[in-house]
């Protein structure tokens, strides 16, 4: 039985419909999300990531935190391609904040990304929870 020209211009038109809508509450979700990184990155991570950087720096590692295009980033004073980044991600189903982690070992660069506290909303992230991740990465950006 062939399709009905009608019926399918009918389902073309719901998936249409349907697509508009996705795209208007994705819209939404990461205009919502950049509103609470921009607040995560001002009240909790940069204050967090300067605290770290001086703790680090007491004990003999020099690191800055520098402040590049909506993005924060502890980087080591002995290698610029040494650095743990925070940024925003928007292009998953549900915004998240991951950092890159770049460290530099003889002529290699190797970086990964990493979601920071999996499974907690933007607004939910804490100065702790950026402390813990600070402390879990440390491992792979300490100079050895």
């Amino acid at each position: 039985m062939p399709l009905e020209v009608a019926q399918v211009r009918r389902r073309v038109q719901n998936r249409l419909a349907e697509l508009k809508r996705w795209a208007a509450d994705r819209r939404e979700r990461v205009a919502a999300a950049e509103r609470a990184y921009a607040a995560f990155l001002t009240d909790v991570a940069a204050p967090a990531f300067s605290t770290f950087a001086q703790s680090l720096s007491a004990e003999g590692y020099p690191y800055r935190v520098i402040t590049p295009g909506g993005t924060l980033r502890l980087v080591s004073e002995r290698s610029n391609k040494t650095y743990i980044e925070v940024r925003l991600e928007t292009s998953t189903a549900v915004p998240t904040v991951v950092a890159e982690v770049s460290r530099e070992r003889g002529h290699r660069v190797i970086a990964d990304d990493r979601t920071i506290a999996e499974g907690t909303a933007i607004d939910a992230l804490t100065d702790e929870s950026v402390v813990e991740f600070l402390l879990e990465a440390m491992a792979d950006v300490i100079e050895r």
